[in-house]
């Protein structure tokens, strides 16, 4: 009797033991889940003060943006930069003056940077995500006017790539016709295109090389140099494109020289047959 109490007994042990075993288990398991989720909750709430603190000042108005320069202390006509068809770069006095023009309908995209504030007009507004994705770059030393800036180039050369894309399929569909109008007009958009291109490769040199405190590529250095990869790359397909059409101009003289001399040819034709008929007829 004994034996068999002793029996049960170990096989109530070992039941209970497994009970306790499940039970720690499920209460791990929903403490490591709850920490996985008080660990996301802390995170969320640091990316959102993050982002909220190192908001940066945009503008859609470009009253608005001019009235907050002038507040900062900027005496520039900013209205004048507007007009001109270049990618405008400038120190002055403790800003940075950028206007980095792209293809859109209103191809202005202005930043006045300083030592504390960071101001950027455009009628395209960059989305919430782009700067959150540099959420701790914006935390260094002007991390924030760094940041704004690049996502404005990346913006320019995503611009900069359409139109090339655009030039490039209008340039496939003429020539299969030859028609030369259409060719000329082509081969001075690209290059506009590849002047674009030329000021904006050297912009992205001037600010690599660190001259100014406003914009530190070594924050970005990959993201940074991947732009400058990819905007160098563009600036060698326009070239070519322009020597393409140069080559098929080259063909288009070649036909119309070789139309000319059948001309010519049957010209003399007809000139001989009339001289023949001439001379039949004095005799």
């Amino acid at each position: 009797m004994e034996a068999i109490l002793t029996k049960l007994f170990n096989v109530f042990s070992i039941f209970f033991e497994f009970i306790c075993f499940v039970f720690l288990f499920y209460c791990l398991f929903y403490f490591c889940s709850f920490v996985q989720f008080l660990s996301k909750a802390i995170y969320m709430l640091h990316v959102s003060l993050v982002f909220v603190h190192y908001m940066i000042r945009t503008f859609s108005s470009f009253s608005e943006f001019s009235k907050a320069a002038q507040e900062l202390g900027l005496e520039m006509d900013l209205q004048a930069l507007t007009t001109l068809d270049v990618l405008f770069f400038e120190v002055y006095k403790e800003f940075l003056i950028l206007n980095i023009r792209d293809y859109g309908e209103n191809p202005n995209n202005l930043l006045v940077l300083g030592k504390n504030d960071s101001l950027f007009y455009s009628e395209k507004p960059l989305a919430a995500k782009d700067y959150k994705l540099f959420r701790l770059t914006m935390q260094e030393q002007f991390g924030e006017s760094t940041v704004i800036s690049f996502l404005a180039l990346r913006e320019a050369m995503n611009s900069y790539s359409l139109r090339f894309e655009k030039l490039h399929t209008d340039l496939d569909e003429v020539e299969k016709t030859l028609e030369i109008d259409k060719l000329d007009d082509l081969g001075k958009a690209f290059r506009k295109l590849s002047d674009k291109l030329d000021d904006y490769v050297d912009l992205l040199l001037k600010l690599r090389d660190r001259k100014v405190p406003q914009v530190n590529t070594k924050y970005i250095s990959y993201d940074y140099n991947l732009l400058s990869t990819k905007a160098q790359h563009t600036l060698d397909r326009t070239k070519n494109q322009i020597s393409r059409i140069g080559g098929l101009r080259s063909e288009i003289e070649v036909q119309e020289t070789q139309k000319l001399n059948q001309r010519i040819g049957y010209l003399s034709e007809v000139v001989k047959r009339l001289t023949a008929i001439t001379i039949i007829l004095m005799i």
